[in-house]
């Protein structure tokens, strides 16, 4: 019942898609205010995209975080600009991630000079370990709302746990981590599907006898 309500869901947002300017104008919003970079942003796109605009389900919004970490780059602009290829194609991709990223270009070319400047001041270095502190605080916060939503099943857990403690006690690419996350959970669709076949298939042969 749920898939299916998932593909009705993803039927109306197909029929109601927003256009370039709507999702420029939202990336523009998420570009200014969206502070931290990668997971420090994670919940303001989710709330913008799938609690405050509709246009993304909650399975397709993790299945496109999934996506974006496989890919080389910026996890944010690689989430958004799939987010955007998928609700308007090409063109709205390409005005969509030139709103995200214009805001930044802008203020950091502004402040660069300025900090340069001005970086050894004790006022800029304690603003500096203030803003550090706020984005561990964000990712943090971002981490916790992630596990909750996470899917509830042992092999999921342990394919976390593995790849939690992989990333901190090894030196390892998160790629590899991603990947295996990714077999672990195809491992698990095929061995769950043999196993009710091998399970409905004696009771087929019964009711033929």
């Amino acid at each position: 019942m749920q898939n299916k309500n998932e593909k009705i869901l993803e039927t109306e947002q197909t029929d109601n898609a927003p256009g370039w300017l709507d999702v420029a104008r939202v990336y523009l919003k998420i570009g200014t205010i969206g502070f931290g970079g990668g997971f420090a942003v994670m919940d303001l796109i989710h709330s913008e995209l799938v609690e405050k605009h509709p246009w993304l389900t909650e399975q397709r919004y993790q299945n496109m975080v999934a996506l974006a970490e496989m890919a080389p780059g910026a996890l944010t602009v690689n989430l958004l600009s799939g987010i955007a290829y998928r609700l308007g194609g090409v063109k709205t991709m390409i005005l969509a991630t030139t709103a995200l990223i214009m805001p930044s270009f802008v203020l950091i070319t502004l402040l660069a000079g300025a900090f340069l400047a001005w970086q050894n001041h004790p006022m800029v270095k304690g603003a500096l370990d203030g803003l550090t502190a706020g984005v561990v605080g964000l990712l943090l916060a971002v981490v916790w709302s992630m596990v909750k939503k996470a899917p509830r099943h042992w092999c999921c857990f342990v394919v976390g746990l593995l790849a939690f403690v992989l990333g901190i006690v090894m030196p390892i690419n998160p790629i590899w981590l991603v990947l295996m996350g990714g077999m672990a959970g195809a491992l698990k669709v095929v061995v769950e599907t043999l196993r009710n076949r091998h399970i409905n298939t004696p009771s087929e042969n019964n009711g033929t006898k």
